[in-house]
């Protein structure tokens, strides 16, 4: 029987369920959450102009809008983490990627070349807070 993961995610929540088949019902079994994911670009810097908190880029000048796409992009490397390990522990044999079209970009962008030949559908919206059976019928259409 296979097994599919579903990632749904956007910069700060991330949630992964399983299924056996795409038209079977979906269980949750990890939820992940990047509070910095949720913060606006003002509060993700300090207040000296084009100066990053340590944190984000190790006191080096960003450019205005970097620090959001920066916290993003760090979000998708730990899910992309997560699910590489899962992948290599046999936990999963497909993979369903469900996020908002930009951050599904920065996901893609992330996937290593094992884990991308598990991908068989995307879904470019925001479900991350969707219940399970809207999640299914999106995926489903």
């Amino acid at each position: 029987m296979e097994k599919i993961w579903i990632l749904v995610a956007d910069s700060a929540h991330a949630r992964i369920l399983a299924t056996t088949a795409l038209t079977a019902s979906l269980t949750e079994i990890r939820r992940l959450e990047h509070p910095e994911g949720r913060l606006k670009e003002s509060e993700l810097v300090t207040d000296q102009p084009g100066r990053a908190r340590e944190s984000l880029a190790q006191g080096h000048a960003i450019q205005e809008g970097n620090a959001t796409e920066h916290e993003a992009t760090l979000f998708a490397g730990e899910i992309i983490q997560l699910l590489d390990k899962a992948r290599q522990e046999g936990k999963f044999e497909s993979l369903v990627l469900v996020a908002p079209p930009h951050f599904l970009g920065i996901v893609r962008q992330k996937l290593t070349g094992p884990l991308e030949k598990l991908v068989i559908q995307s879904v470019d919206k925001n479900l991350v807070s969707a219940d399970e059976s809207t999640i299914q019928k999106n995926i489903y259409k």
